[in-house]
């Protein structure tokens, strides 16, 4: 019995690692356009940023602060992504509400809606607009309308957050 169980979980184990690679390989294939759409942000806020800083600002050009906020954001991006997925896996898709692919877009949205202010302000920074328009600041006046208490505590972390910088 030993020598039978000695020949065969080898073999299952690595069929088991087989499967669950196929398992991934088929999520990343059905994710595939949300991947390269966060590699597209990405790049966007990249260029723009160094355009804004660098061009507009004069600002020397730090390749490994750059690099290293940029490798950040996508790994940010993609934990988004998996989350939304993994949402949907779990409690989502067996519930009945939608599959795992609307709620890891439903993931990659919240990427979006927080990367949207940052390529915004590169992009009017650029032309030498003052950016009127903000998703956090439309979102902080929402919630201080709707409950003044939690709006004003939340405006005034944001206020210290732009005197530390």
């Amino acid at each position: 019995m030993e020598r039978i169980l000695n020949i065969i979980a080898p073999q299952l184990a690595v069929a088991g690692a087989y499967s669950f690679i196929e398992e991934i390989k088929g999520v990343v294939f059905e994710l595939r356009w949300m991947l390269a759409f966060i590699v597209v942000m990405i790049v966007a806020d990249f260029v723009l940023g160094i355009i804004d800083s660098v061009v507009k600002r004069g600002e020397d050009f730090r390749f490994s602060r750059a690099g290293r906020r940029t490798m950040c954001k996508f790994i940010e991006y993609n934990s988004y992504l998996v989350l939304g997925f993994m949402l949907g896996i779990a409690i989502l898709q067996p519930a009945g509400i939608c599959s795992y692919t609307v709620s890891a877009m439903c993931g990659l949205g919240l990427a979006i809606l927080f990367e949207f202010d940052s390529i915004a302000d590169h992009i009017c920074a650029i032309h030498g607009i003052k950016n009127k328009v903000s998703i956090k600041r439309l979102l902080v006046g929402y919630i201080k309308k709707k409950y003044a208490t939690a709006g004003e505590i939340i405006e005034e972390v944001t206020k210290e957050d732009k005197e530390v910088k």
